[in-house]
């Protein structure tokens, strides 16, 4: 079972929510290259028009390593953090129990 995780919180500055979760997904094509990130989600709050969850899996820590400095990453860090009225929150995790997704 996949044990490392990642999940970041994005506050976008308000009314922006909609457009900073947009640019987070427009990095998917970059992560379907990844073959060590075996989830990817992008979660829009649903009682917080501006928050912006990323939830990840890696197979190992070097995947985790690989994927925070690659293209999917930079592209978020270069077109996100305009839209946010505070620095992303990066929340490294590990992985307690899971389901596996259908």
């Amino acid at each position: 079972m996949t044990r490392v995780a990642g999940v970041v919180v994005f506050k976008a500055k308000a009314g922006l929510g909609e457009e900073a979760a947009k640019r987070i997904a427009a990095a998917l094509p970059a992560v379907e290259t990844e073959a060590g990130t075996t989830l990817w989600l992008v979660l829009h709050s649903n009682t917080d028009a501006d928050k912006i969850f990323l939830v990840d899996l890696f197979d190992s820590e070097g995947s985790l390593n690989a994927h925070m400095s690659g293209n999917a990453a930079s592209q978020i860090f270069a077109t996100v953090p305009e839209l946010l009225a505070a620095e992303p929150e990066l929340h490294p995790s590990a992985v307690i129990a899971s389901k596996p997704a259908a």
